[in-house]
């Protein structure tokens, strides 16, 4: 029984320090036959580690961007199943990019073989947990806090731009 606690106090613990955690190896699949030649030689890898690391700023900026985007209300004047089906087509690639992003955590756009896993490897509970994690670590609160600095640095330096009142 004490085991059983320690443990579960030691995920709690890796939950909230925001600690880089393993999730899922998923298999890369490759469309060309000379790469999964190389892939069955060991030469390149076979499969992919999906890893959850803290955020970093500009991810952060990226995800609130795809949020931005999700589709809350259907068109006017259609009817509530037509309007519901619409809200999840529209938002399911939203959703996935969401993710994939989260995971990639940089710059670049993610991998394709990341796209692949999250359509096609992962569980409607694989999503369901790695949404909700990539939220958490999303910390809005820290976002809003850099949106705030932000605009007090932009009115200061609105302040100290010297008006120019010649006249022509």
């Amino acid at each position: 029984m004490n085991t059983k606690t320690n443990q579960v106090a030691k995920e709690l613990a890796e939950v909230i320090s925001d600690k880089t955690t393993f999730f899922k190896k998923v298999k890369i699949i490759y469309p060309h036959k000379w790469q999964r030649v190389l892939s069955f030689l060991r030469i390149i890898p076979r499969t992919n580690d999906i890893i959850l690391t803290e955020l970093y700023p500009g991810t952060v900026f990226l995800l609130l961007s795809i949020l931005i985007d999700l589709r809350v209300k259907g068109d006017e004047g259609d009817t509530e199943e037509l309007s519901f089906y619409k809200i999840i087509k529209s938002n399911i690639p939203l959703i996935n990019k969401f993710i994939a992003v989260a995971i990639n955590n940089k710059v670049t756009e993610p991998p394709k073989w990341l796209y692949d896993a999250i359509n096609y490897q992962l569980t409607k509970n694989d999503l369901e947990f790695l949404v909700n994690d990539i939220y958490r670590r999303l910390d809005v609160e820290i976002f809003f806090g850099i949106m705030a600095s932000l605009r007090k640095i932009q009115e200061i330096g609105v302040t100290l731009d010297p008006e120019d009142h010649t006249h022509s």
